[in-house]
């Protein structure tokens, strides 16, 4: 079959993609692995690793060090990727990357621990909060999983809100909820930009508006 012009030119990244080519054992014989997971985890791009092994791998050492050769280089090197990121994100001076290693699932449950919702709702653990006076956190239907449960782990109330009609999220939903629960001292929302399940975006720079304007603050997941 003759590809078209878009395939022609992305078939060298698709056969870059360590694993383009494997084939596996089925119940049905040998088949040819089809990667259909794109949006959970991206594959291994060979050049990219390549580089990695022979020109990162070797020098690879302790960070936050210049009394190496190698620790000033890594250091180096790992505030150039900070500064890439930063730019890449459109980040300011004041924002601050945080460099977690596993995704978003390590990255929520840092902020959750940073906000001492870990504990008893106190940052010291000492002292439990009463129900009423536990922050509340409003989540999507849409959520990633690491979005979604580590929140019923934490010492908050958790609030799921109903979508509308057309199963799309409800600003009216999350206004109304955010009334409901407007003596609350600690109002947090934290949503998904897009579902990794759909593709479908989400409104959250009205949702972060509207967060703001009850006096809570907002978190976006990106992952």
């Amino acid at each position: 079959m003759e590809k078209s012009e878009l395939e022609e030119y992305f078939d060298r990244f698709r056969r870059n993609t360590i694993g383009y080519d494997l084939d596996y054992q089925s119940p049905y014989g040998l088949k040819p692995l089809i990667y259909a997971d794109w949006i959970a985890s991206g594959r291994l791009y060979a050049p990219i690793e390549e580089n990695m092994l022979k020109r990162v791998g070797p020098w690879v050492s302790n960070t936050h060090t210049e009394s190496s050769e190698s620790g000033s280089l890594m250091t180096k090197a790992y505030h150039y990727a900070l500064q890439k990121i930063k730019k890449h994100v459109n980040a300011g001076p004041n924002d601050v990357i945080i460099t977690a290693g596993s995704g978003m699932t390590t990255v929520v449950n840092k902020l959750q621990r940073i906000l001492g919702l870990r504990t008893c709702g106190r940052i010291s653990g000492s002292e439990c909060l009463e129900k009423c006076e536990r922050p509340v956190v409003f989540l999507t239907h849409m959520e990633h999983h690491s979005n979604h449960m580590s929140w019923y782990e934490s010492n908050v109330d958790v609030v799921i809100l109903e979508p509308d009609a057309d199963l799309l999220i409800s600003l009216d939903n999350l206004r109304n909820k955010l009334e409901e629960y407007r003596n609350r001292s600690l109002k947090i929302g934290a949503f998904t930009a897009c579902s990794n399940v759909t593709g479908i975006e989400t409104p959250y720079h009205e949702m972060a508006k509207i967060m703001h304007e009850h006096g809570g603050i907002c978190f976006i997941d990106f992952a």
